[in-house]
């Protein structure tokens, strides 16, 4: 009996009484037990745990078995040798967690540093004179989350399917511990987290409209994940993905309107989706007026959540971007730098109508508006220290070789300051849909166009191409 709810919480199926998870955490206390392959060199090293447990009897899911369990701090997880999360999410209806949103046993800073820039400028790196593994920094998990909530509390329990390069060859099964994390309950926090919900519903209905393509990608990437699985990054059905949650976010947030509701939610989704649409488009290699497009529909996107935003807080000076965060700060910059590089001074002007509660506020904003409007204040001082005090000495200063050697810094510190950002981590994603749609720093691209540096010696994976 208590090996059977424990089956059915570790899966996602239910979790039974209180008194029920006491009595099973109390059985499970008796077989604990010394795990050899997750000492330091072990092959599961990499699995966080504090504690792990011989089962009396192997569970089996999609036809793999295992009797090994590990408890993280709020977490227990079965360990499947083998690679089975895909099989595991079509088993149990879990779906990929392409936002990064979903929080993995013991995070994924580890992953971060598996990707070093070399001299040619790739980004599938390992330490110099060591052949790469096949499967260098991916990290993959498919969830699904049940809502608990019962007009008291505020609480929820994720089913995950996980598997990591810093555990390759196994698969974690399991769920967070029912009761961790629950909240007092308030109606705006309840009804943000329906929110949440349904907006996975919408992920996940796209992602299974949208097949794999059946045939090569017909244009030259101007950049690509590293491979995973020998097998190529699938811009056809990412592309059909993001064009199908655009415009699922889009009826939502009509929808809402209808109904009365929140629709500023969908506004802010369908804008973040609007620049990942032109931002795949430019990196998936199409042609560049079709790409433009793409970006005035994205600034027009930007301009749809401000007025959201205005109407939902009854403030007509709220900006689309906050510059106190770092997402809403970086995402700002590589919009104005796109428009900037495409040489949209209209997209410019609209993106700063957008912005006009930071007026005078941040050096390096103003700094790139001076391009097209030379009245703009000068600011001496910025939001964010790292990556972009390095790109306000490159507009300050006037020595061409310290611009150039400033441009560079700003090149090579953007990836390591910013990866952490939920957007930032697709190529870390290695089999679903969404999570990667390029990396670029555009405004360095317009900073170089502008002070007409030498693009060869600018170099870097993250620059865009000029158009």
């Amino acid at each position: 009996m208590l090996l059977n709810t424990l089956f059915d919480e570790l899966t996602g199926r239910g979790s039974g009484t209180e008194a029920a998870r006491r009595e099973r955490y109390e059985w499970l206390e008796q077989l604990r037990c010394a795990n050899p392959q997750a000492a330091e060199g072990g092959p599961m090293a990499g699995i966080p745990g504090h504690h792990w447990y011989r089962l009396p009897q192997a569970l089996g899911v999609a036809g793999q078995e295992s009797d090994l369990l590990v408890g993280t701090l709020n977490a227990q997880y079965l360990v499947f040798a083998g690679r089975h999360a895909a099989a595991f999410a079509a088993e149990l209806g879990l779906q990929y967690d392409a936002n990064n949103r979903i929080d993995r046993p013991g995070g994924i800073d580890e992953l971060l540093d598996a990707y070093e820039e070399q001299a040619d400028g790739s980004w599938s790196t390992v330490a110099a004179g060591q052949p790469a593994p096949p499967l260098a920094g991916w990290d993959d998990v498919y969830f699904r989350v049940r809502d608990l909530s019962d007009g008291k509390a505020i609480q929820s329990v994720t089913t995950i399917a996980y598997e990591s390069s810093r555990f390759p060859g196994y698969t974690l099964l399991g769920t967070t511990l029912v009761g961790a994390g629950a909240i007092a309950h308030d109606d705006e926090t309840a009804q943000y987290l329906q929110q949440v919900f349904a907006d996975w519903a919408i992920q996940r209905d796209c992602a299974d409209a949208c097949p794999p393509a059946s045939a090569p990608w017909h244009h030259a990437p101007r950049q690509a994940p590293p491979e995973t699985y020998d097998t190529a990054f699938d811009f056809a059905r990412n592309l059909a993905y993001l064009d199908a949650l655009l415009a699922a976010y889009v009826r939502a947030q009509a929808q809402a309107q209808n109904d009365g509701g929140d629709d500023a939610y969908w506004a802010c989704a369908a804008a973040s989706t609007a620049y990942q649409v032109f931002s795949l488009r430019y990196t998936a290699g199409l042609p560049l007026p079709d790409v433009e497009t793409a970006l005035e529909a994205a600034v027009a996107a930007c301009e749809t959540a401000r007025a959201a935003l205005a109407a939902a807080y009854a403030d007509d000076g709220l900006p689309a971007f906050d510059f106190e965060q770092l997402t809403d700060y970086a995402r700002t910059l590589q919009l104005l730098g796109a428009s900037l590089l495409f040489s949209r001074h209209d997209l410019a002007r609209r993106l700063a109508a957008l912005q006009t509660a930071f007026d005078g506020e941040d050096g390096v904003y103003e700094a790139l508006l001076s391009a097209i409007d030379p009245q703009r204040p000068a600011v001496d001082e910025w939001y964010f220290a790292e990556p972009y005090t390095a790109l306000y000495d490159c507009l300050d200063a006037d020595d061409r070789a310290q611009q150039l050697e400033h441009l560079q810094h700003y090149l090579a510190g953007w990836h390591g300051a910013l990866v952490r950002e939920d957007w930032f981590n697709g190529h870390l994603r290695a089999q679903g849909l969404g999570g990667y749609y390029g990396l670029w720093a555009f405004e360095a691209a317009a900073v170089a166009q502008r002070l007409g540096l030498e693009r060869g010696a600018l170099a870097h994976w993250i620059m865009p191409p000029a158009p």
